[in-house]
């Protein structure tokens, strides 16, 4: 194994179901790829597509130019990475970290690293291995812009990535920011599947209108970010009243229906929030005003 000083090499330590795909995207890209996994037949089954296999998480790193860790949790990382033996291998190479870690954990690797020269760099991957596989998936990163810059045409393979900080730990900060919106949608989504069958329509009917709906929802998200930004919550289309009367109505019916009206009765709660603090008459965005850490409050 002597590709390790070549930019077009590669090693992805961890070959569960999302380590197994950013392997396999990466040899269909094109790069030289090693692979290391503690239960051998799922490592061998990426070699059987082409990659490398090493004996070791330090040979691993030894033959690659970057390092991509993607394993269970922090405490698998720490027993398989943080020792004299990996990091002599990673002297003056690129350590990317896609294991999900907390900020704290994210830094604490970070001290690690650069006190043996090992270029540290942090993600989050914002999708599941199917979209890293057909490069739909959003990588966000932390760490030195120059390294993100150096490390972009291997995380480009899985999809869009951007750098969100420089900061070590803000990855992790943004991909729970951005869980708060992705998680809220699917739970939507799923809220409205109840209240379809409840009320005897088509959940493939239900699905695909709502899938038609998309751009549209996209076109708002975007002017409501805008609205946001500027904390200028004017909108001529509809105020917050008129948003809330519409939702209360959907909360009445999936009451009637006896669905689980957990989730709507709580989205309601910001609705009311925001009329009570004199908003009625913005929009629907100034509810984030609300949402905000106020200044003063106790509650």
């Amino acid at each position: 194994m002597t590709n390790a000083n070549h930019p077009a090499t590669v090693s992805v330590i961890g070959m569960g179901n999302m380590g197994s795909a950013l392997a396999e995207a990466l040899l269909a890209a094109g790069f030289t790829v090693t692979v290391w996994n503690r239960t051998l037949p799922k490592a061998e089954r990426i070699a059987a597509q082409g990659a490398i296999l090493a004996d070791s998480p330090a040979a691993a790193a030894l033959n690659s130019e970057s390092t991509i860790v993607c394993v269970t949790d922090h405490e698998a990382f720490m027993s398989i990475i943080h020792n004299d033996a990996v990091a002599a291998s990673l002297e003056g190479k690129r350590l990317i970290q896609l294991t999900v870690v907390t900020a704290e954990q994210a830094q604490q690797t970070g001290n690690w690293a650069d006190t043996r020269n090992i270029g540290y760099l942090e993600g989050s991957i914002l999708g599941i291995p199917d979209n890293v596989k057909n490069a739909t998936a959003t990588l966000v990163c932390s760490g030195p812009q120059i390294l993100f810059e150096a490390a972009k045409p291997q995380l480009s393979v899985f999809g869009n990535s951007q750098l969100v900080s420089e900061a070590i730990g803000s990855a992790y900060e943004f991909d729970k920011v951005y869980y708060s919106f992705a998680y809220a949608t699917l739970l939507g989504f799923i809220q409205g599947a109840a209240m379809a069958e409840a009320s005897g329509f088509s959940i493939d009917a239900y699905t695909s209108i709502v899938a038609e709906r998309i751009p549209t929802v996209t076109e708002n998200l975007t002017k409501s970010g805008k609205l946001m930004a500027s904390h200028n919550h004017k909108d001529d289309q509809a105020s917050l009243e008129v948003w809330a009367d519409a939702y209360s109505k959907s909360v009445d019916l999936c009451r009637a229906l006896k669905v689980d009206d957990s989730l709507p009765t709580a989205l309601m709660q910001n609705f009311d929030k925001a009329i009570k603090r004199g908003y009625g008459d913005e929009g629907i965005t100034a509810i984030i005003e609300v949402l905000l850490p106020q200044s003063g409050s106790t509650s």
